[in-house]
């Protein structure tokens, strides 16, 4: 199957998988091909990917069908991936804003930076804080950006995996 992925920095990238079986896959990014096993270790989203004879921990949280938030190695990206019919569907439609975000802890961990205020004006993947998971600082961003409605959060506060963090309402046109 054919995914085209968009990371929070802009970058695209066009990915095929054929499935091998038993975890083993083909996949092709950009063109290039590349021998890939995958095992999902808990089935909550924590894989072990081994490619090229290195083994990489992977978490992938899905907010939605088509936005992620992947962790490699205390990496956080946020990801937008549409198959083909998705893709064709969204040029179709033009795919406006979305009319409203929320922004949620992508694992269990402790707040040490909230950074953001009611009010605030956030760019697409902007950095709404600092959770900190496992020894490791990970960034939480927002996707699409907007105006910050609520801060459902403070520094120093455990949250849990999934938790709502920051609202935003959609950017205002001018």
């Amino acid at each position: 199957m054919k995914y085209f992925l968009r990371v929070d920095s802009g970058r695209e990238f066009e990915l095929e998988v054929e499935d091998c079986g038993g975890g083993h896959c083909t996949v092709k990014v950009d063109g290039k091909e590349i021998q890939a096993d995958f095992l999902d270790v808990d089935r909550l989203g924590q894989y072990t990917a081994i490619i090229d004879h290195r083994s990489f921990a992977v978490s992938i949280e899905e907010q939605d069908p088509q936005h992620l938030q992947v962790n490699i190695a205390g990496e956080s990206y946020t990801v937008v991936a549409m198959d083909e019919r998705e893709k064709a569907a969204g040029e179709v439609a033009g795919q406006g804003p979305p009319k409203a975000e929320i922004i949620k802890a992508s694992m269990p961990g402790v707040l040490i930076d909230v950074s953001v205020k009611v009010g605030d004006v956030l760019e697409p993947g902007a950095g709404v804080a600092i959770l900190e998971a496992m020894k490791m600082q990970n960034e939480v961003t927002c996707q699409h950006g907007g105006v910050v409605e609520e801060v459902l959060v403070e520094t120093g506060q455990s949250v849990d995996a999934n938790q709502p963090l920051v609202r935003l309402a959609p950017p205002q046109d001018d």
